[in-house]
């Protein structure tokens, strides 16, 4: 029996069920885009929709992206930290996360509000990136970010405790990409109307799911590409689920292999 073999034939079969775990649930989210067709504004109804428009805010207004003066409706963030240790250096990443505020989405026809704190978000544009050296103060939008309480959209844990402040050392830096107000949005999800009790009301927000009676969605996300684009990123599911496939067959004949 060898021992590495063994071990080796687990790693193999592990890292295939992985990929081929990952290959599935893509898979699984290119049907569920395509399975629903883009709709006016005008014409959503109860249940799953999809839509895409302009992003527009809402009543309370735009959010202020976090390491810049810019306002937007949507953003995702990370913090690196340059890391040396021996021959070996890389920007390791001490902290990320998703910020989202309502918004109205309106294609023409007319608009939408959409509640986006529980919809996976994927924003394509290229990251926004300030670079802050170990012994300078950042700018103050950064300040006023690192100093909050808490992480956003991980009220339960502390953001000084995640990104472990103080014991750190390098350089740092702050990367951003955001949607803002005007810019083309597409959303996918739950359609309710709002105060739905309210016997003859037509306005409508799209969720992660509603108790109205309708059935939900099976999949919340906010993008700020079309359905065609979506669709075509997520064509290599095939790739995963077949280099799954074959992880599993090789893991598996390491393994049988080894005990005999």
């Amino acid at each position: 029996m060898s021992s590495i073999g063994t071990i080796l034939g687990v790693l193999v079969a592990v890292g295939g069920l992985v990929s081929a775990g990952y290959g599935y649930r893509r898979r699984r989210r290119r049907d569920a885009i395509a399975a629903v067709e883009t709709t006016d504004a005008l014409r959503v109804t109860p249940g799953p929709t999809e839509l895409y428009g302009t992003a527009e805010p809402a009543d309370g207004g735009a959010m202020r992206a976090p390491f810049s003066e810019e306002d937007c409706v949507l953003a995702e963030w990370k913090i690196e930290e340059w890391e040396e240790s021996g021959k070996h250096s890389s920007w390791r990443t001490e902290g990320s996360g998703t910020l989202a505020a309502p918004f109205y989405l309106d294609d023409g026809t007319d608009q939408v509000l959409v509640r986006p704190d529980e919809a996976s978000v994927e924003l394509s544009g290229g990251w926004g990136t300030t670079e802050v050296g170990v012994d300078e103060t950042p700018p103050e939008p950064i300040q006023a970010f690192i100093d909050l309480d808490a992480t956003p959209g991980e009220p339960n844990e502390a953001l000084v405790k995640s990104l472990d402040w103080g014991t750190q050392v390098g350089d740092r830096r702050y990367r951003q990409r955001t949607l803002a107000s005007g810019e083309e949005v597409y959303v996918h999800g739950t359609a309710t109307r709002v105060g739905a009790e309210t016997f003859g009301g037509n306005d409508f927000e799209v969720v992660a799911a509603a108790d109205d009676g309708h059935p939900d969605a099976d999949l919340f996300l906010v993008a700020d590409s079309p359905e065609s684009k979506l669709l075509e990123r997520r064509r290599d599911w095939v790739l995963y689920l077949g280099a799954g496939v074959v992880g599993v067959v090789a893991g598996g004949g390491l393994l049988v292999s080894s005990l005999l």
